[in-house]
């Protein structure tokens, strides 16, 4: 049997620029860094606003946490650690991932001191990235994560601690939600499960620090009840693009709608009791455009 021989390519052999082509490329396949870092990962913004900088990627993992993503081609510097410490403090992200093509031994003694010495609930990655091929193959990215947390460590020092178990009470008594918009939310998640009940679709509820979400296998968002952030109680289905580019009509042109491109939800917001409607409708939307695994894929461009 015959062999070929693995090599490593330049990384700019796949993506010539690392904020023009890698960031796009990495914030649509979220699932091969997750699954390197062992995160189900979903995102919510590309180059998000931090003051004067811009973060590479935010996006929430299974759990609800914030996750910070930084990018760079090369080895690691000083300037790109101070920007991430900089984007973790303004996003309050608790996952912080630091992506470079080689991380220093001083930067990786950076990270695994920030893993040792900070609260039980942060956990801050490095990983190296790679291009890989055989011969004339496709190239293949490799994410070698080089710094994690120790999860035995983390685990202890986390049930040493007090912990927020997000539920309708903890709404209430940590929030200050008030019990008519809690009863709108918990209306809308009990029809909503009802629905994925009855259809077998398997998709998860997830409580959140003010917000509840579905998520289907591989942790990947398709609805949402928001019922803190945002104003108004909003359902959500996630979905690659508003209902004028996918084409179909609004299930509920009585309620307020918005889209939101970097996160890709399109939502209704509901005021009152009165206001709540018949979910079937979103349940539908989110189960036509939800593929049965991996991330979402994009709107073919128009020709």
């Amino acid at each position: 049997m015959t062999f070929g021989q693995l090599e490593s390519v330049p990384l700019r052999m796949g993506w010539p620029h690392e904020a023009k082509d890698f960031t796009p490329w990495l914030s649509t396949n979220l699932d091969q860094l997750g699954k390197a870092l062992g995160l189900g990962l979903e995102l919510r913004a590309v180059e998000h606003p931090v003051g004067r900088y811009s973060l590479d990627i935010l996006a929430v993992d299974v759990r609800g946490r914030v996750v910070a993503i930084e990018n760079q081609f090369g080895s690691t510097d000083h300037d790109h650690l101070g920007k991430l410490l900089t984007y973790v403090a303004g996003t309050q992200a608790t996952v912080v991932v630091w992506i470079a093509e080689a991380i220093g031994a001083e930067h990786l003694a950076v990270l695994e001191w920030l893993n040792q010495h900070t609260p039980a609930e942060i956990a801050v990655f490095g990983v190296e990235l790679e291009l890989l091929r055989i011969g004339d193959s496709p190239l293949a990215p490799n994410f070698r994560v080089v710094a994690r947390p120790n999860e035995l460590t983390k685990q202890t020092r986390i049930a040493a601690t007090s912990q927020v178990a997000w539920s309708w009470d903890t709404y209430a008594s940590h929030l200050n939600i008030s019990q008519e918009r809690l009863q709108i939310a918990e209306q809308l998640v009990d029809a909503i499960s009802n629905q994925v009940g009855s259809l077998e679709l398997g998709w998860q509820p997830v409580f959140n620090k003010g917000f509840v979400v579905f998520k289907r296998s591989g942790g990947y968002k398709v609805l949402l009840v928001d019922v803190y952030w945002n104003g108004p109680v909003r359902l959500a289905v996630t979905v690659p693009g508003d209902l004028d580019q996918l084409g179909i009509e609004d299930p509920y042109p009585d309620l307020e709608r918005r889209w939101t491109k970097a996160e890709r939800e399109l939502g209704w917001t509901i005021r009152s009791i009165d206001q709540i409607p018949d979910v079937g409708a979103a349940v539908q939307i989110a189960r036509r455009y939800a593929p049965s695994s991996g991330p979402m894929p994009a709107i073919p461009a128009a020709d």
